[in-house]
C-alpha cells in the first residue's frame, strides 16, 4: 500500500511577482468550506529558475500547480499533455497530476462561459456542469470583438450555447469577402470601432458582448446602437481604471445591460481552477466574498 494515499494533496502557486496574489487565501477558504483536505501555498520563482522549480514540484509529488505570469507559456513543454483550450491560448494557468502524468489547462474560457450563462437563462446556474447541459438559450448572439482565440475557448467550454458565440471579426470579414476565415488575417483585423459599426447594422440581438479593451467614445455610441436582448450582459477582458470604465457602465445601465465587474471573472475562474484540481464544485458565493475581502472591493 502506497503512503501517498495518506498524504494531503498540495497545490503550489508559482509566479513572479506573487506579492498580493489572492490565490492561496481564496483556495484555502474554498477547500475548508468544501470539506476537502487540500493545502495551497505560494512561491515566488526567479524567471531563470522556473524550469528547475517546476521540475522540483513534479519530483516532490505535488498534486497541482497554479501558474501565474510570466510562466504560463513556459510551462507547456514541461507538461505531459495540455487541453485544447490551453493550446489555443498558448498558455496554461493550472496543471494537475494523476500520479503518473501532468495535465495543463487554461480555464479562462470556462470562466467567461460562466459569466455568460445568466444572460442566456436570466438567472445564475450554480453548478459548473450547467455549462454543458440544460442551458436554454434564446435567439441572441454572444459577440466577441477582435479575440478569435477567446471565441474558440468559449465554444470549447460551453457546448450548450457554442453555436451562439460569434467572432465578430470573422463574421464581418467573411461577409465582406476580405478573407476566407480568421486565420492569418492579423494585418486585416478590423478595429473595435469598425467591428461595432458594422455589427450594429445587423438586426440579430446581442445577448452578450465581450470587448478586448475599454471602448472609446465613438465605440460607446456604437454599443448604444446594438440590438440588445433582455438580460443582456457585457464583459471587458482588458484592464481599465475606474475612470475609464465609468462611461461604459453608465451607457450599459441606460440600456438595462448588465456590466460584469472584473472581479466576477476572477471569481468564476477561481471556481473553475478549484474544480479542475479537486473535482469538487466550490461555493461561488464564498469565493466572491473571499476575493472582496482580500482585495477590499
Amino acid at each position: 500500500m502506497s503512503i501517498t494515499r495518506f498524504l494531503q494533496p498540495h497545490v503550489c502557486c508559482v509566479g513572479n511577482p506573487v506579492a498580493g496574489n489572492p490565490t492561496q487565501f481564496v483556495m484555502y477558504r474554498a477547500a475548508r468550506a468544501a470539506g476537502v483536505d487540500w493545502r495551497f501555498f505560494t512561491s515566488q520563482v526567479a524567471v531563470e529558475q522556473f524550469e528547475i522549480a517546476f521540475r522540483g514540484i513534479q519530483a516532490l509529488g505535488l498534486d497541482g500547480v497554479a501558474v501565474l505570469e510570466p510562466f504560463q507559456s513556459q510551462a507547456i513543454p514541461l507538461l505531459d499533455s495540455v487541453t485544447e483550450s490551453a493550446i489555443t491560448l498558448g498558455r496554461v494557468n493550472v496543471a494537475r497530476s494523476d500520479g503518473n502524468s501532468w495535465l495543463g489547462d487554461n480555464t479562462l474560457g470556462a470562466a467567461i462561459a460562466r459569466c455568460i450563462v445568466p444572460s442566456l437563462v436570466g438567472t445564475e446556474t450554480p453548478e459548473l456542469k450547467a455549462l454543458s447541459e440544460g442551458v436554454q438559450t434564446h435567439r441572441g448572439s454572444v459577440v466577441v470583438l477582435n479575440e478569435p482565440k477567446i471565441a474558440k475557448v468559449i465554444r470549447l467550454a460551453a457546448h450548450a450555447f457554442s453555436e451562439r458565440v460569434v467572432d465578430a471579426s470573422e463574421a464581418v470579414i467573411a461577409a465582406s469577402g476580405a478573407a476566407e476565415n480568421a486565420e492569418g488575417m492579423s494585418s486585416q483585423m478590423p478595429t473595435q470601432t469598425e467591428l461595432l459599426e458594422r455589427f450594429s447594422q445587423k438586426e440579430k440581438p446581442v445577448d452578450f458582448l465581450i470587448l478586448n479593451s475599454v471602448p472609446s467614445t465613438t465605440a460607446l455610441r456604437q454599443i448604444s446602437a446594438l440590438a440588445w436582448s433582455v438580460n443582456a450582459g457585457c464583459l471587458v477582458l482588458g484592464s481599465g481604471s475606474e475612470k475609464q470604465l465609468r462611461p461604459l457602465r453608465e451607457n450599459l445601465r441606460q440600456r438595462n445591460v448588465n456590466f460584469i465587474e472584473p472581479v466576477e471573472l476572477m471569481v468564476y475562474q477561481a471556481a473553475a481552477d478549484f474544480f479542475f484540481w479537486t473535482g469538487v464544485a466550490p461555493s461561488v458565493e464564498l469565493i466572491r466574498e473571499s476575493f472582496e475581502e482580500y482585495l477590499q472591493w
